[in-house]
């Protein structure tokens, strides 16, 4: 054979191959997208998950004297994360009963440090001993180590229960949210010089009034922020945790003194409630976070799968990503039913 044909053939032969190789890659199926399924704890009230550094963390109400937390590269993997203890409560007051547990990156005098929040009574359990504490962290781990920190009491008004603590940070200061007792059960905001420090005392924030939110007793509890383009949200859960209609309601800030109950505005409709449907009752007490490539918005929060479910430890924690409306508004959809497969936070290394 000529050299040339020779080579003519080579290279047929050569192309032939590659054809047929690329061929066989497009013909290989994709992998499939990953899932997980709710919910990621099974006796998991009151939820807070955050994505920090790599990892998921996340911590529900224990409702004794331990404060726990799982943590995992992907969300689904919570559902099988061990419970790590962080701290055990052994103060006279705040010794146990802990409930409500929410963790963030704040600045203090050495620098940023994970400040952790809690309510907590005296043992054994009395409703009326119940008050915000806080705990900060050694470095920038949110497993800590931890020390206590402070006992969040208003001396000026400590003389019913404070819950459910959160963190509001507006225009360049630090406030706490929380909800206290006056015969029915509002919101509050308070003014912090630090992270564990108050500055002044507190505000009522909101009061129920819709028929929306007094299912089982009048109830605003819960508070969390979600800000966005700047924007600046408190969602809230509503109604009584022991009903299937506890459901999250919204406030909207519209400038001026963030003490002032005047300067929001409740959205009057609830914005994430039961899903009968789908056999989801009670969502509420929720958080918000980001996919690791924080392109998604997500919230947590903890639902029952009985209508009878009630405020039990068997609260279980789920999550699911949220979009946004064209007024800037989130949309938060409807609760997904347990055991539904929901595409993987954006982001996610493979499993």
């Amino acid at each position: 054979m000529p050299a040339t044909r020779k080579l003519l053939a080579v290279l047929a032969t050569a192309l032939i191959a590659v054809t047929m190789g690329a061929t066989a890659a497009a013909a290989k199926p994709a992998a499939p997208a990953p899932t997980f399924t709710n919910p990621l704890k099974a006796q998991g009230p009151d939820p807070w998950l955050t994505y920090y550094s790599g990892y998921y963390y996340l911590a529900t109400t224990t409702w004794n004297n331990t404060i726990t937390m799982r943590k995992s590269r992907t969300l689904g993997g919570l559902k099988t994360a061990a419970d790590t203890l962080l701290f055990t409560l052994s103060r006279p007051n705040g010794a146990g009963t802990m409930w409500a547990p929410e963790f963030f990156l704040l600045n203090g005098p050495n620098g940023p440090r994970w400040y952790f929040y809690y309510t907590a009574g005296r043992e054994p359990y009395n409703l009326g001993t119940q008050r915000i504490h806080v705990l900060e962290s050694a470095g920038l781990d949110p497993m800590g180590p931890y020390t206590f920190k402070a006992d969040l009491l208003d001396p000026q008004q400590d003389t019913t229960w404070e819950l459910d603590p959160s963190i509001l940070q507006l225009n360049g200061n630090l406030y706490l949210l929380g909800t206290f007792y006056n015969g029915s059960q509002p919101m509050f905001i308070r003014p912090l010089s630090n992270p564990w420090t108050a500055n002044g005392t507190r505000r009522t924030l909101s009061t129920p009034t819709y028929g929306w939110e007094t299912v089982g007793g009048a109830v605003n509890e819960g508070a969390e922020v979600l800000q966005r383009n700047g924007k600046t949200f408190i969602v809230y859960s509503a109604s009584h945790c022991s009903t299937p209609d506890y459901k999250l309601g919204m406030l909207t800030y519209n400038g001026g003194d963030p003490l002032l109950s005047s300067s929001w505005t409740k959205s009057p409709a609830p914005v994430f409630q039961r899903n009968n449907a789908a056999g989801v009752y009670g969502p509420g007490h929720n958080g918000f976070f980001k996919s690791p490539d924080g392109t998604e918005d997500w919230i947590v929060y903890h639902a029952n799968s009985s209508a009878s479910g009630g405020c039990e430890l068997n609260r279980s924690t789920r999550a699911q990503k949220f979009t946004w409306n064209a007024n800037g508004t989130p949309n938060f959809g409807v609760p997904v039913g347990a055991g539904v497969a929901i595409a993987s936070p954006s982001g996610e290394p493979a499993s």
